[in-house]
């Protein structure tokens, strides 16, 4: 019984996918109704700070799953930092707009490698990719349309300068995020890496969220719940800096 299903699935994929809307989307179109789902432009240039409070649950070297707590403060223009206790043992990340560095339990912090910095620095940029994407030298184009777990989306293939090739998937109902993949090279070989969003919700007037799941070559390394958001936190420059390492 389970293959007419599928079969009838398979049909009306084709069926959407060949028939199209009376008005077809355009890319400035889809990229208008991202925008406006999370707040409108102005609303999302007048955003100075978002906070984030949850629960993760990541997958270690062993295959075991472990949870802990997070928590992830961003703020105009680039500044990150990204706290979580796993284990009882406090592991941060943060990007100060210079330097990406880390701390993990009681060692001292340490600075990160330039490269990653550079990766870091594009991840942390406050706004979304679609702001403004043309003046920043950003290359979108409208690849078409998919199907992603039941859902129709457009697929947009993303460059930021000087980064890689992202695949974005945004729902056709809502214009949001769905899915994000992008692939890179690493000593041991290409490594696809795809975030999955979900469980979508307003906060202030934007929708936002609160289920993200990361995928790894199609294996899920990490689930991040969260509880809480807050825009526009008030929080120091000097919270994003790498402490001073004890002598």
């Amino acid at each position: 019984m389970r293959r007419p299903f599928h079969l009838a699935a398979g049909i009306a994929t084709a069926l959407w996918l060949s028939s199209g809307p009376a008005h077809a989307q355009t890319l400035d179109d889809i990229i208008a109704a991202n925008l406006k789902s999370k707040g409108g432009v102005e609303k999302i240039k007048a955003t100075a700070s978002v906070r984030m409070t949850g629960s993760i649950v990541a997958r270690d070297t062993t295959g075991r799953d472990i949870t802990g707590t997070m928590t992830m403060v961003a703020k105009r223009p680039n500044l990150m930092r990204r706290d979580a206790t796993v284990n009882g043992q406090r592991i941060t990340n943060a990007f100060d707009g210079d330097s990406l560095w880390m701390a993990m339990g009681t060692m001292p912090p340490q600075e990160l490698p330039g490269t990653q910095a550079a990766y870091a620095r594009q991840d942390a940029e406050f706004d979304s990719v679609f702001v403004d994407y043309k003046e920043k030298g950003n290359k979108i184009e409208l690849v078409g349309k998919d199907d992603i777990d039941g859902t129709n989306v457009y697929h947009l293939k993303v460059t930021k300068k000087g980064g890689p090739v992202q695949d974005y998937y945004l729902d056709t109902g809502t214009g949001l995020e769905k899915q994000i993949s992008v692939s890179v090279k690493t000593p041991n070989g290409a490594v696809t890496n795809v975030t999955e969003f979900s469980d979508y919700r307003t906060v202030d007037g934007c929708l936002v969220p609160f289920l993200l799941k990361q995928r790894q070559n199609g294996t899920v390394i990490s689930t991040t719940t969260l509880d809480k958001i807050e825009f526009n936190v008030p929080v120091e420059d000097s919270y994003f800096k790498m402490p001073a390492k004890q002598p």
